[in-house]
């Protein structure tokens, strides 16, 4: 049931990306963020996409929130920098999820450069 909702949830932010200007960059973010996330945890990797990612970086990180059910980017930093090790541990493995649908809808609705 959480993967049913956590898919419409990405679908609906991934969709809703496609046209605008920084929907490349968007898309780029959303491909990576799995294996980001993944490699160096969720701390350095919304962390990453908050300083890095620019204006997609913030849409990006308040998407990812929104579909986890922890507000906006900055709170689910938050969130996961106070959090011990059990919740963390669990956090992570369900952003690592919520992140693969996104990068599943990235590839499907945002066209890549060319």
């Amino acid at each position: 049931m959480r993967a049913q909702a956590w898919s419409l949830g990405a679908h609906a932010k991934v969709k809703a990306q496609r046209g605008l200007p920084d929907a490349a960059a968007y898309r780029t973010l959303a491909l990576k963020m799995p294996t980001l996330l993944h490699q160096s945890g969720p701390v350095q990797a919304i962390t990453f996409v908050l300083s890095r990612g620019g204006a997609a970086g913030k849409v990006f990180a308040d998407d990812l929130a929104k579909v986890a059910e922890h507000g906006d980017g900055a709170a689910l930093l938050k969130v996961v920098q106070e959090a011990e090790l059990a919740p963390y541990m669990a956090l992570s493995t369900q952003l690592i999820d919520i992140a693969a649908w996104f990068r599943r809808y990235a590839q499907i609705e945002l066209e890549s450069k060319p």
